[in-house]
């Protein structure tokens, strides 16, 4: 018999709420520290190298059993590369050309191509009747969404479609991780992603021409430590928490509000303008995600 779905308690609602604001508000910092002058791989590099640096303090400090080497060695390898290492390269190059609550608004293609590269990958991902409408209305969502930069040439669609393509990044890692990794994703397995990350895109900053920039400044400093802090350290921390209480599915819910934060911190602390037409795009993929959401969760139970 299946085990029955845990429900919200009020911390848990809280919670999520915390998380959300914390993610979506990366978006926001990783474009404002752009917008001062850092190069995008630098930038990420720096983030990721404090990252793993504090998630290896938060772990020994709260004496976290070091995994055995291969399930380190597939966490490092497959989470390193896909879920940090290009997702970031691929979103701080993108959102040089985009506004981080437009680039929030993006992020609700991440499940939607998580169960597109799961369907391939997981042979027991199976998509019911409801899943394929979903993935239908979700991807015409983006179409919307893509829509006004479509229509701007290359130089406008290219930061957008880079983004998207982070994504992609992070549903393979994610997808490969369940299917070879060794159960949950602690903090030493974390740090590790992080760790080399932060290596891959540290050579991307010496080989690539033209992307060493990282001013000294308080605001870049300041971004930066917003990100580690908050988006890195206490994001991961609490999302873990939460498929700890309410499972990964529920704990997932974050995706409806990751936009919601990014938008408002854009459009309230740094004035970015949001058009009628990607708001109707962000709902239309939303609704999509509901759909495919609803028709994976009679099959998915919690911790799996």
């Amino acid at each position: 018999m299946a085990t029955p779905a845990p429900r919200f308690a009020p911390l848990d609602v809280v919670l999520l709420i915390v998380l959300g604001t914390v993610w979506g508000s990366a978006y926001i910092f990783i474009r404002e520290g752009i917008v001062l002058g850092a190069s995008p791989f630098p930038y990420a590099a720096v983030r990721y190298a404090f990252s793993a640096a504090g998630f290896a303090i938060v772990a020994a400090s709260l004496r976290e059993k070091f995994p055995n080497r291969r399930a380190l060695a597939i966490s490092a390898g497959i989470g390193g590369i896909f879920v940090i290492g290009l997702y970031g390269g691929f979103l701080y190059w993108g959102e040089q050309f985009t506004t981080g609550a437009y680039a929030s608004m993006l992020s609700t293609t991440s499940p939607i191509l998580t169960v597109v590269v799961a369907s391939v990958l997981l042979p027991q991902e199976k998509l019911g009747a409801r899943s394929l409408v979903g993935l239908a209305v979700g991807f015409a969502g983006v179409g919307v969404l893509l829509y006004p930069q479509l229509q701007s040439g290359p130089g406008g669609w290219a930061g957008p479609t880079v983004i998207v393509g982070a994504f992609l990044s992070a549903a393979v890692g994610v997808v490969l991780i369940r299917r070879y990794g060794m159960g949950r994703q602690g903090l030493w397995q974390i740090g590790a992603q992080f760790a080399v990350g932060a290596v891959l895109l540290g050579v991307a900053t010496v080989v690539l021409p033209g992307s060493e920039a990282f001013p000294d400044t308080a605001g870049v400093w300041a971004s930066l430590a917003i990100l580690v802090l908050f988006s890195s350290l206490c994001g991961y921390f609490i999302y873990y928490l939460l498929v700890h209480r309410v499972g990964p599915v529920r704990a997932n819910a974050v995706t409806y509000l990751i936009p919601l934060s990014g938008i408002g911190l854009g459009a309230g602390l740094f004035g970015e303008p949001v058009d009628a037409i990607e708001i109707v795009g962000f709902v239309i993929v939303l609704v999509g995600v509901a759909l495919v959401i609803l028709g994976s969760a009679r099959s998915t139970s919690p911790g799996s």
